[in-house]
């Protein structure tokens, strides 16, 4: 680095207008006050030509040097400052800057040595003890340090910079009430200094105190308002708090002030990148680049960028280049930059050591806890900014619910946001304690975490966005381990462990991380099985896609797609004609580019298809529209993959050598589908272009196989995930209670386990609930444990049974009301009032317009309304609307809306002939007694009143589809008491006195249909 304008300001002052005679012209006296001045070209006009008379004259010699150093020449620097001290051998202020500008070129030992020989000469010259202190700290010899900025400070009490340096080092080394008194000191002495208040802000920033490190940084700058550093700072602090216009037009005037200040550009383009700015996000990092093109962090970030927007434009030899100067060990890049470059595990292990060395801070002084020999609770804390709307939540909630709580203790310590979602509430209610660090340091959060006693800190960021490393790196638990948030080694001695699998990192790649590799059985990544899936399918025409032809899909984030793997994907197109790739559509810019891209590759680019992005729910739904999803290299889908095998879309991947590049094979092996692993390129196109292209069966029997065995895979048995990482973490806590080291292990898959006997039994039907049949033989038996409402206490089976007489299929039996109020207590989201209203509407509008058809006004009983779509839609159509439903808080919640609504069964409803219209969706198969419920029905309609129902369908080709591949999710179904036909439906609804007046097909499910009946008679 360059001396600072103090050092340069007391080298050229002190006493050198001594060191030398003055000529009678005047001529040197003209230069120095040329130099003092900062006219340097001036002076240094005037040096040469006396340097030309007098080549030894080691006043010119050394300013040459000085602005030399302040150009950046510093090699040139060194030679003229080490010619001035050949001429003068006592020149102490020469000595001194020799020794700032060897520092800059790096070479730390021969500046103390040339330090030191000024000090020597003249022990009590303040600005050598302050270039001492710099070159220490780059040393890492903070204490060293230290006591160099101390002895300058002593040597001159008004030397502020001396003072905000050992403040700056107190701070390094974690004595912030230290650092933040020197500050004060100096400030109370010399209030008109700018300097401590620079470090004043520097300290209490990272005490995580950002208002009043924003004013201190501000006092600062009013004091000097061309302190470039200190906008830049102020930037930081206030970009910590999302304040992102605010940090622009600091970094701006950093800029204004300092064009060349890479820093600035760089900060800059972070916080345009944060509104979303990439244009000028991106204009930024290449301006910064072009400032200082040594500066390869900011190089291969400024490339990470430009992948995001699939910028290809010479990427593969920009990334050719990068990995060069990586490989050289001359760069430390962000880690998470180069997991989507072609870098080896060797490659990433040095980049993270680089990162973690950032870290390297003395932990506070932490009392060993011991570790207690009795069968106490485990204590588990889960670090991360992510237990709000997050994609590694959505991931992890089910494991945190899942936890034995009579074995384990299980606290979060949040350092994000409190988003007040429904992931975010569900997490805060699954922690036995939640605790919110946002307003701690680092070391309070460490003694925070020390003081719960937790046994084992487990870190979900690692070098991820949001990430508070600090926190581990200060040791506050004996067991640490890396977990889901960073697909690589941290390179950290703090992180103990990495928890994996043996598919996603292999024993043999252990020498490529510093933690110790603990494998679980299957797969690293939990899942949630609580995820929704929307009810309603679009249509492809909704989603922008063909009605015909197949559909390529691949939603990694934009920065994990490269030119290799598009120009296999565009092969495809060419080679399936109508067919498309359904891309995500991240920004603008993707979406331009990819376009290009395709065009120049001989692809119609309206072949590319561009998914918005909608709720987890809907995205996860229309899933069910492509065909085959299309995955990455050498970054792989991690909880895109999922969310595709979860929606029963087939994955095909090609593994890479690191753990980025290996999760979707993982993911592929545990939910039973190895075949969709390729291992090279040629591999990956050639099975993509036979499942496009080649026997359809093939590709229909592979997502037939993923259906089938989805939820019974371990990749989404949860509860047996949940005990494999506890039987992990017990065998962490064991190693170290044994006082061994951290090592290597693999866990022993516990399969499965006997499920409790079930308390919860059905009551029997004697006979056929519609026609009183008594030959009712068992047809088939169905696994129900998967379902969302089971429960230990319920028969894992569902036995279905036919009747001889009608041909009705009902369950063998019904639960009573004590049994329904247990299993039926809790709501889905999508049965609460309100719960996607904007998208349900145009469909419950369809359904209004057909019963409108037959019966124009009046009131609407809507029977187990559940998000009350259907009655808010009927009354825009002038009906008035009633709801009934089980459900206590739903009819509250309705008639806090201002509608009427019944807390009842429709038998008990004593309204005869109210209602014009009743309509019951989704309710007639889950009545013990369909019978009853028609017969209440007809009583509550008017003459000539409609009835609206809608249900599965057991007679159409997609119901007969999936029984005969053994995938029809409906005989699962725990509600679900009877499966009607068409033809069976019809001859009920007339034996009760309904005429069936119109058909259609349901477009919440496909499978099921939709009657409108008008009562007769």
């Amino acid at each position: 680095m360059a001396a600072t304008e103090g050092e340069r300001k007391s080298a050229a002052g002190r006493g050198e207008d001594e060191l030398w005679p003055v000529p009678a012209d005047q001529s040197l006296t003209l230069a120095l006050e040329y130099f003092r001045a900062g006219r340097h070209r001036a002076a240094e006009e005037i040096y040469a030509k006396i340097l030309a008379v007098e080549p030894d004259q080691c006043v010119c010699l050394h300013h040459l040097g000085l602005i030399a150093h302040h150009r950046g020449n510093h090699e040139a620097a060194a030679d003229l400052v080490s010619r001035a001290i050949a001429s003068k051998p006592d020149y102490v202020e020469a000595l001194s800057n020799l020794g700032a500008i060897y520092r800059a070129l790096g070479r730390t030992d021969a500046a103390i040595a040339a330090i030191d020989r000024a000090i020597a000469l003249q022990p009590d010259f303040t600005q050598a003890h302050s270039n001492l202190g710099n070159v220490l700290e780059d040393q890492g010899r903070l204490v060293d340090a230290l006591t160099a900025y101390r002895r300058a400070g002593s040597l001159n009490p008004g030397f502020v910079q001396a003072y905000a340096n050992a403040a700056n080092i107190l701070r390094k080394l974690g004595r912030q009430e230290e650092a933040i008194a020197v500050c004060e000191e100096i400030i109370a002495h010399r209030p008109d200094a700018p300097e401590p208040y620079f470090s004043l802000g520097n300290i209490l920033k990272e005490l995580r105190q950002p208002g009043r490190a924003i004013a201190a940084y501000q006092r600062a700058v009013a004091l000097r308002p061309n302190f470039a550093e200190v906008y830049v700072n102020l930037g930081n602090a206030l970009q910590s708090q999302s304040a992102f216009d605010d940090a622009i037009e600091a970094y701006s005037q950093a800029i204004l002030l300092r064009p060349t200040m890479a820093d600035a550009h760089a900060n800059k383009g972070a916080a345009l990148e944060a509104l979303g700015r990439l244009p000028e996000a991106i204009a930024s990092f290449r301006a910064a680049v072009e400032i200082d093109p040594q500066l390869v962090d900011i190089r291969i970030w400024l490339h990470h960028k430009r992948r995001a927007i699939c910028d290809w434009d010479g990427i593969e030899a920009e990334e050719a280049e990068l990995l060069k100067f990586m490989e050289s060990g001359n760069s430390a890049p962000h880690p998470f930059s180069i997991l989507s470059m072609a870098t080896s595990p060797a490659l990433q292990l040095r980049v993270a050591r680089a990162a973690a060395a950032g870290f390297a801070i003395q932990p506070p002084d932490f009392a060993p806890r011991r570790a207690e020999a009795s069968a106490r609770k485990l204590r588990i804390g889960y670090l991360s900014n992510d237990f709000c709307r997050h994609a590694t939540a959505i991931l992890v909630a089910e494991l945190f619910e899942l936890h034995d709580r009579a074995r384990f203790e299980i606290t979060a310590y949040s350092h994000g946001p409190d988003d007040h979602s429904e992931i975010g509430a569900r997490l805060r209610k699954a922690f036995d304690h939640f605790v919110d660090l946002r307003a701690l340091s680092d070391d309070e959060a460490a003694r925070r975490i020390h003081a719960d006693g937790i046994d084992i800190l487990i870190d979900m960021k690692g070098y991820t966005s949001g990430a508070r490393t600090g926190i581990p790196a200060r040791r506050p638990a004996p067991v640490q381990a890396s977990f889901i948030g960073f697909p690589g080694t941290m390179g950290a001695d703090f992180i103990d462990y990495i928890i994996a699998d043996p598919f996603v990192l292999p024993m043999d790649q252990q020498s490529a991380f510093v933690e110790k590799i603990v494998q679980l059985p299957h797969c690293y990544q939990p899942n949630d099985t609580r995820r929704l899936i929307a009810d309603v399918t679009p249509t492809r025409a909704q989603c922008g896609l063909p009605e015909r032809g197949f559909v390529f899909c691949s939603f990694n984030n934009s920065y994990k797609l490269t030119p290799a793997f598009f120009d296999i994907w565009m092969r495809l197109l060419r080679a399936a004609p109508g067919s498309v790739l359904w891309l995500l559509e991240a920004n603008a810019l993707v979406k331009e580019n990819l376009r290009r891209q395709a065009s120049q590759r001989g692809v119609d680019p309206d072949r590319l298809v561009f998914a918005p992005r909608i709720p987890s729910p809907e995205h996860l739904a229309r899933h069910r529209l492509a065909d085959l999803f299309l995955d990455t290299l050498p970054y792989n889908a991690h909880t895109t993959a999922s969310d595709a095998l979860w929606a029963g879309l087939p994955v095909l991947t090609c593994a890479g050598d690191t753990f980025a590049g290996r999760v979707a094979g993982s993911l592929l092996h545990a939910v039973g589908l190895p075949e969709l692993i390729t291992a090279s390129l040629d591999d990956y196109e050639a099975l993509a272009g036979k499942l496009s292209c080649g026997d359809p069966r093939l590709l229909q029997g592979l997502r037939h196989k993923l259906l089938g065995a989805r939820l019974a895979s371990p990749l989404f048995d949860s509860a047996r995930y949940a005990r494999h990482f506890e039987a992990a973490l017990t065998q962490m806590w064991e190693n170290h209670r044994d006082g061994g080291a951290p090592r290597a292990f693999a866990v022993t898959d516990v399969g499965e386990t006997a499920p409790p006997a079930p308390s919860i039994q059905r009551v029997r039907y004697r006979a056929c609930p519609l026609c009183g049949g008594g030959d009712i033989p068992a047809i088939l038996g169905a696994d129900c444990t998967k379902h969302a409402l089971y429960q230990p206490a319920l028969p894992p089976v569902i036995n279905w049974h036919e009747c001889k007489g009608c041909g009705h299929v009902f369950t063998e039996g019904y639960f009573d009301a004590a049994a329904a109020e247990v299993i039926f207590s809790k709501t889905h989201q999508n049965q609460i009032v309100g719960h996607d209203m904007e998208r349900q509407r145009p469909v419950s509008a369809r359904m209004v317009e057909r019963v409108a058809r037959r019966a124009a006004t009046g009131r609407w009983l809507d029977v187990g309304f559940g998000n009350g779509s259907l009655l808010f839609t009927a009354e825009e159509w002038g009906f008035t609307p009633v709801g009934l439903d089980l459900r206590k808080e739903n009819v509250a919640a309705l008639r806090t809306l201002g509608y009427e609504a019944h807390c009842a069964s429709i038998e008990e409803l004593d309204h005869e002939q109210r209602y014009s219209v009743v309509s019951m969706a989704d309710v007639l198969e889950h009545m013990a007694f369909p019978k009853a419920g028609l017969l209440a029905a007809r009583a509550l309609l008017r003459p000539g009143g409609a009835l609206f129902l809608s249900m599965p369908n057991a007679d159409n080709m997609v119901w007969r589809l999936l029984h005969a591949n053994k995938v029809n999710p409906y005989w699962g179904e725990i509600e679900h008491y009877h499966n009607f036909t068409r033809k069976r439906l019809y001859a009920l609804l007339e034996e009760h006195g309904f005429q069936p007046v119109e058909y259609g097909v349901s477009e919440r499910y496909r499978v099921c249909m939709e009657v409108v009946a008008v009562k007769s008679g």
